[in-house]
């Protein structure tokens, strides 16, 4: 009997939670590949701390030791979908069973000037990149004395954001004493359009969380709508210009562009609408693929509402299709639907401060900042066992 193919492509939570959940036996049934376009994983909710200098190395990690043996990877870049292929830069790959984890890239909402003028944390690369940025232009600053190269604008108060903004003063602080820099120079702003940071929290949390941005040196702005981005700053919707030669765009995401080429599949935002099974709607014999993770869009059958993109999510959808692909292989009935009830939302501001809720009901403080360290260890756990919580 020939073994079914199964292809996955992206390395990142979805797929990776999938591969790392099904047992040595199955990989002795089937033919299963990975297609991804680095030789690396990276810990995505970590990227904040890569591009502020607070920690660069420990979230990321080699593809081949994480995988069972019997996966064959390939390095490669996957340019299209089609119903039965999947078309790379230098081949194409057929399959029986397709599991599509392939991520996210940066949403500007059409904003005039941010594609052009805006770094993003969308990947480790560019996470290293605005770190380089960063720092090259602070030290710059000793020669040539532009104050614009002092300033740095984070546009968008979510959980990215406020992580990134709160670790960067404080790497900020320690990297301008020795450089001999007076921090105070130093102009570190965020950037929200809705009424409050971290709108998805109570007033009492995103006060708290924006007092603490304010005691390391940040300004926030709130209820500010961006309205244009220029090479040397932003431009709010009330007319106010902030100055910056370093602008951060961290207020949205949409799925892969990969999506938007593969026609066959209807999607919105690079996004493909999947049904209670990870399969995709309006899609002939849907059942022999998946999508999980950044490139679907799950809705929440009480409230037909699609669930925010987040880690949480993709981890469990992984899980998830680890149980249908072992059902599949064994030609047995699979009939669990996928359910999702969100967890604890905790975000770091500086790595001695957090704020978040849990079952529900507010924390902040040291309590935040273990708990927020201990999810982030679980998935350095999955990935690599015991060692994960010393990484």
């Amino acid at each position: 009997m020939q073994k079914k193919k199964i292809l996955f492509l992206g390395a990142g939570y979805a797929t990776l939670s999938a591969i790392k959940a099904l047992p040595d036996e199955f990989f002795d049934k089937t033919q299963v590949s990975l297609i991804n376009n680095n030789s690396y994983h990276y810990h995505t909710i970590l990227l904040h701390k890569v591009a502020s200098n607070e920690d660069i190395d420990s979230s990321k990690y080699n593809l081949l030791p994480l995988l069972n043996s019997k996966v064959n990877f390939i390095q490669d870049e996957v340019l299209k979908i089609s119903k039965d292929k999947v078309f790379t830069k230098n081949n194409e790959f057929g399959f029986d069973i397709l599991v599509c984890g392939l991520g996210f890239t940066k949403e500007t909402f059409g904003i005039k000037g941010m594609q052009e003028y805006a770094l993003s944390i969308d990947n480790y690369e560019n996470a290293l990149k605005v770190n380089e940025i960063i720092y090259e232009k602070i030290n710059n600053y000793k020669i040539t004395h532009n104050e614009d190269d002092l300033k740095i604008i984070v546009c968008g108060g979510g959980l990215s954001g406020v992580e990134f903004i709160a670790s960067l003063a404080k790497e900020l602080k320690i990297f301008c004493q020795k450089e001999q820099i007076a921090y105070e120079k130093l102009e570190l702003s965020i950037i929200e359009a809705m009424d409050q940071i971290l709108p998805m929290f109570d007033k009492n949390l995103a006060l708290k969380a924006k007092q603490r941005l304010e005691a390391l040196g940040v300004k926030v702005y709130e209820k500010s709508k961006i309205i244009e981005c220029e090479k040397n700053g932003i431009r709010l919707d009330g007319g106010e210009f902030i100055k910056a030669n370093t602008i951060i765009w961290t207020a949205g995401v949409r799925g892969s562009g990969v999506i938007e080429n593969s026609t066959d599949f209807p999607s919105v935002r690079s996004r493909i609408e999947v049904d209670a099974f990870m399969h995709p709607l309006n899609a002939e014999n849907a059942s022999k693929y998946f999508f999980i993770g950044d490139n679907s869009l799950f809705k929440n059958p009480k409230t037909n509402t699609p669930y925010p993109p987040t880690a949480q999510l993709a981890l469990r959808e992984g899980a998830y299709v680890a149980k249908a692909l072992m059902a599949m292989v064994d030609e047995n009935e699979f009939k669990q639907e996928f359910s999702f009830i969100s967890g604890n939302t905790v975000c770091s501001i500086g790595n001695d401060y957090a704020v978040g809720t849990v079952l529900h009901k507010p924390i902040s403080g040291f309590l935040a900042i273990k708990l927020k360290i201990f999810i982030e260890k679980l998935w350095q756990y999955q990935l690599i066992g015991i060692k994960g919580f010393f990484k």
